[in-house]
């Protein structure tokens, strides 16, 4: 008895601790399935990209002579000395956010502004789809942002959140209702924007003052008007993805 138990003692202890391996062995594989199951399900980082965004940015124009400052258009970059298109957007995704970086004008610029496109100073971001096969350049407004009050920021540079979707190939704009000190001038020839203003009404007042800003969704309009050493002084934030 002794020899027959301890012959399947013996016989049984080698063929436990295999069984006892093999168990050990399957539950690693299966902590090891698991892991990796966790880390291929583990959500991946959002690529974010700030589009317009420059090692430097220019002083805006005011409070300094001549003051100027952006008012009744729809306007975007079409270069930034750095970077030509700097505002098409490379990849699906949503507008997070997006800056303005504004001056501080005197009282006096302020009531020439007021009267001359209207109070208060205000912007609201615009995302912006071309037309194609028109020349001059016509662009359609996909989508926008609620209106912003500027002038609590007058003298420094705010970012305001966002949930714009975009779509590759879509172009981020801003649209001022009425004027916003967010403009720097006398800059390299490479700076150029685009104005939602018919050819031939780029430069006289009058016409400049009358200017029809995109302000309902799927309108379109005519950017006719480009601008070189200049900059609109906005970045918008761009996260891949929904």
């Amino acid at each position: 008895m002794s020899r027959s138990s301890h012959g399947a003692f013996a016989a049984g202890a080698p063929r436990r601790g295999r069984w006892l391996t093999l168990a050990l062995v399957v539950g690693s594989l299966a902590t090891l399935t698991a892991v990796v199951a966790g880390t291929s399900v583990a959500k991946v980082p959002s690529t974010q990209v700030v589009l317009g965004q420059t090692s430097t940015v220019p002083d805006p124009s005011c409070p300094g002579l001549p003051c100027q400052a952006i008012g009744s258009v729809t306007g975007f970059q079409v270069s930034n000395g750095q970077t030509r298109s700097p505002f098409i957007v490379p990849h699906d995704g949503t507008i997070k956010a997006w800056a303005l970086t504004l001056a501080q004008p005197t009282n006096k610029q302020r009531s020439f502004f007021n009267g001359f496109f209207g109070t208060p100073p205000e912007a609201r971001l615009a995302i912006l789809r071309r037309v194609p096969g028109t020349n001059p350049p016509r662009y359609s407004l996909r989508s926008q942002g609620s209106v912003k009050v500027l002038t609590p920021y007058f003298g420094q540079t705010v970012k305001f959140g966002s949930s714009l979707k975009v779509e590759k190939g879509d172009i981020v704009a801003i649209t001022v209702p009425t004027w916003a000190p967010a403009f720097a001038q006398e800059l390299d020839a490479k700076e150029v924007w685009r104005a939602s203003r018919e050819p031939g009404t780029c430069t006289n007042s009058t016409d400049i003052r009358q200017g029809e800003p995109l302000d309902k969704v799927g309108t379109r309009a005519t950017f006719g008007c480009r601008y070189s050493t200049a900059r609109i002084l906005y970045t918008a934030t761009l996260v891949e993805g929904p």
